[in-house]
């Protein structure tokens, strides 16, 4: 007997449903295939959160990891797009994988297969299943380029390396005994949101050695589409290398809009580049913010 509700009189009453059992569909047990795979997930799940928690407590105490990494927490939640250029070992892709979670992607952008490939391996980033790694670099447009890894007494310092189509400044790896050319494919940011069917962006990490502007050229349409919030490195010695210092790169954010911070055991606002500091973040300002840009040009006009 079953128990229902009289919508006309609004009161229950009882059912007789009969005195044949009720015929229940089977349902198959999971294969041992399929639970082994299933297992294998969830470990997955567990050594990724491990990495991150590790990752941020080195960041917190020790100068092994960049500190901005503890300050992601306040920049991505869970569903988030990130990209992650110039990913290396995959540090942050794996910190960005594990705050993004399931629901969000993580396109981790490493164009040399073997950068700290025995690091990447201790971090799980491979198997991460919200991470895409993608074997290209990214520049202000398509095509090939050659990247100059330098060799240091250990071996190659993927670290330092750089695309050097447009490179003829100063060289700050002149330091190193001497380089390795790679030949590699370089993409877009856009062209990659665009192939990817991307249709948000929250975050973007960018460290390439002093080519920032290539990349932020190259991303022009979904920045300005996505908004995302964006970690660059910016400092004077690399940026030489291409031709323009750390004000042509933070002149390009401040023109549409973004706000410019450093981290100090929490975001606070940055004038501009200090040599001390390598990593910026910045912020789309909030509607009807004004840039520090438009601020400047004003004091200017009321100067004159």
């Amino acid at each position: 007997m079953t128990l229902s509700t009289d919508a006309t009189y609004g009161r229950h009453r009882l059912i007789e449903l009969g005195t044949e059992p009720l015929a229940v569909p089977a349902v198959a047990a999971p294969s041992p295939g399929a639970r082994a795979r299933a297992g294998a997930g969830r470990a997955l799940q567990v050594r990724t959160r491990v990495a991150a928690a590790a990752i941020e407590a080195l960041a917190r105490w020790t100068p092994y990891v960049e500190r901005e990494v503890n300050g992601l927490r306040e920049l991505v939640r869970p569903g988030a797009v990130c990209v992650d250029v110039g990913a290396s070992a995959g540090i942050y892709t794996v910190a960005l994988s594990c705050l993004a979670g399931p629901t969000g992607r993580v396109h981790s952008i490493e164009p040399l297969p073997f950068a700290n490939r025995h690091m990447a391996r201790v971090l799980h980033v491979e198997g991460a299943p919200n991470v895409r790694r993608h074997a290209v670099a990214l520049g202000a447009d398509p095509g090939v380029d050659i990247m100059r890894v330098p060799i240091g007494r250990f071996g190659l310092v993927t670290g330092r390396s750089f695309l050097g189509g447009r490179a003829g400044g100063p060289d700050p790896n002149a330091e190193f005994a001497g380089q390795v050319d790679v030949t590699v494919t370089v993409d877009t940011l856009d062209a990659l949101c665009v192939r990817e069917g991307v249709d948000r962006l929250d975050f973007v990490k960018i460290d390439v050695e002093g080519a920032e502007l290539q990349v932020l050229e190259g991303g022009a349409q979904a920045i300005e589409e996505y908004r995302p919030s964006m970690l660059v490195e910016i400092e004077a010695r690399h940026a030489a290398r291409y031709g323009h210092t750390p004000d042509a790169v933070t002149a390009w954010l401040f023109e549409r809009g973004y706000t410019m911070h450093t981290w100090r055991r929490g975001w606070a606002p940055a004038p501009s580049v200090d040599p001390g500091t390598r990593n910026y973040l910045f912020q789309a300002a909030q509607p009807g913010t004004r840039s520090p840009t438009s601020r400047r040009d004003e004091l200017d006009r009321a100067a004159a």
